[in-house]
């Protein structure tokens, strides 16, 4: 049996595409290929430490935050009212934070 795919599902995989591409950017990016096509790594571009855990902690909160919306815009009308009222604070929220901490 095949199964439908719907859009909630369709959102759900390119949500997981997404997060998993970032998990794998993460460890890949430290890697460069020379000319000679031979691969080394770039030790002042491995995540380490405290960067480290500030990602993976980024990493969490924006995945659960991903699957949270897109399961409650397809729950209920109640589901897509808190949908975008909590878009609407994250998209209030994110340039005063970003703002924030630049300074």
């Amino acid at each position: 049996m095949k199964k439908e795919l719907t859009m909630k599902r369709l959102l759900n995989i390119i949500g997981l595409f997404i997060f998993l591409g970032m998990i794998i950017m993460a460890l890949t990016n430290p890697l460069t290929i020379d000319p000679n096509l031979g691969i080394y790594q770039i030790d002042k571009a491995v995540i380490k430490g405290k960067e480290l855990y500030n990602f993976a902690i980024f990493l969490l909160i924006s995945s659960i935050t991903y699957f949270l919306l897109v399961q409650l815009y397809f729950s209920s009308a109640i589901g897509r009212k808190v949908f975008f009222i909590v878009l609407s604070v994250l998209a209030i929220a994110a340039p005063m934070v970003a703002i924030y901490l630049e300074s």
